[in-house]
């Protein structure tokens, strides 16, 4: 019995110093990859495959090292090993279409890039998912078409649903110390909305490097209370794509419909041309030129119309090893031209936005979007004796993505907009808060 007990604790000593080992020698390796020595880390975690094969943590580790030191096969059963323990791992996923692509296993990495699509990655993931299924069609002979979409239903709460005035102003046009006399619409109204929404995307593969796209979407918003705010927005694009090496164009074609208090009010025609670069696997430049007409239907509207011309700079770059971070920032220079001498004549703008993505978790996710924009106008308004009229406008959008099953979805969005203005009379602010269920269909 004694001999019994002692081997017994021979062994759990044992085993001990090995788990410790382990241990160490997986930190080893992890600090290893993250200097990119990824033949070196393969070297310390292949004698442990025996002992650790089946445990996450160490397959993760093993399965990246071996697919970036080149043993392909050695890197799929890892891999697989992850999906058979966790099959929500999309960092596995990931890694495992990766392998399948060094293999030229196109169907095989088809089916793990279109199922992580499906569980909503990280937008920085979703682009470089989005290259390799680019790089998947070109490297095929056969041409294919692929169609997307999705519909999504929420409801909110806006602060401020008419873009209304916090309070009375007084305008020297109508005396001094008299308030102007707004009505009830002229003034902050909050509201809660319902919303319903959808749109779809078609690409056809013409050629290795040519492709065809056309897309759509659709949002009608209905408010509880204030129904002359509810509107509808119809729109429609497609255009041509042809890419070369890591750059890419495109010129489009954008139509789009706003229907204002259950009327046909405005209609939106337009073209844009964009030109990309991709610098390596983790950075992307771009630059777009877009023009548009905006035509109000009721002559009595006409005073609105006004044509755009916008000019955007931007960079997009992943952040981190698994790519669950994103940062993208864009400069946008535009100007407007009053067709039908509206009350503040044409204008110029700039604006900044910086977005930051986050997958927290293969479940959750989010993103926040800051902006500011100024606006000047160049003739004096009506309202105000000598004043011509300059915005500023900053915003704030947040929110937060549940996966609760593959392909659906729940958003939370939170949205503050402050506009301040030389002219009070267009200094406005609002909050809105709203949450959606969403399914996407590939």
């Amino acid at each position: 019995m004694k001999v019994l007990k002692a081997l017994f604790l021979i062994l759990g000593l044992t085993w001990s110093a090995l788990t410790l080992a382990s241990d160490e020698i997986i930190q080893q390796a992890n600090q290893l990859i993250s200097e990119g020595k990824n033949d070196e880390a393969f070297e310390l975690l292949e004698p442990l495959e025996f002992d650790l094969s089946g445990d996450e943590t160490y397959d993760l580790l093993f399965g990246y090292a071996a697919l970036e030191a080149g043993h392909i096969s050695l890197a799929t059963l890892a891999f697989e090993r992850v999906l058979a323990v966790n099959p929500d791992n999309n960092t596995a996923r990931f890694h495992l279409a990766r392998a399948y692509f060094v293999l030229n296993d196109y169907d095989g990495a088809r089916r793990e890039f279109e199922m992580l699509l499906s569980l909503n990655p990280t937008e920085g993931l979703r682009e470089t998912v989005g290259q390799y299924l680019d790089a998947i069609i070109a490297r095929e002979p056969a041409a294919d078409t692929t169609i997307t979409g999705y519909v999504s239903l929420g409801i909110g709460n806006d602060s401020n649903v008419n873009s209304g005035l916090s309070d009375q102003i007084i305008l020297p046009l109508f005396g001094i110390g008299d308030p102007y006399p707004f009505d009830d619409s002229g003034l902050e109204t909050s509201d809660d909305y319902a919303t319903l929404s959808g749109g779809f995307d078609l690409v056809h593969k013409l050629t290795d490097t040519q492709n065809l796209y056309v897309g759509g979407n659709y949002i009608k918003r209905s408010n509880d209370e204030v129904k002359t705010q509810d509107y509808a927005v119809l729109s429609l694009r497609g255009g041509y794509q042809h890419a070369v090496g890591n750059q890419s164009y495109r010129i489009g074609l954008d139509l789009s419909s706003l229907e204002s208090d259950g009327e046909h009010y405005q209609d939106t025609r337009g073209f844009d041309l964009e030109w990309r670069n991709t610098l390596g696997e983790r950075t992307q430049i771009g630059v777009v030129v877009a023009a548009s007409e905006n035509r109000a239907v009721d002559e009595g509207d006409e005073i609105s119309d006004y044509d755009d011309v916008n000019l955007s700079f931007s960079v997009l770059r992943i952040l981190g090893e698994e790519g669950r971070g994103i940062l993208s920032g864009a400069i946008d220079l535009g100007s407007e031209k009053a067709i039908n001498e509206r009350d503040d004549g044409d204008a110029v703008y700039a604006s900044l936005s910086i977005t930051g993505q986050y997958q927290f978790s293969d479940t959750w996710s989010g993103f926040l979007l800051a902006a500011v924009e100024e606006k000047e106008y160049d003739e004096e308004n009506d309202y105000y004796i000598d004043k011509k009229r300059s915005d500023s406008q900053f915003s704030v959008i947040g929110g937060l993505t549940y996966n609760f099953i593959p392909s659906w979805s729940v958003r939370l969005n939170a949205t503050l907009l402050d506009t301040d203005s030389n002219l009070d009379l267009y200094s406005t602010d609002k909050q809105d808060v709203s949450i959606a269920i969403r399914k996407d269909f590939l």
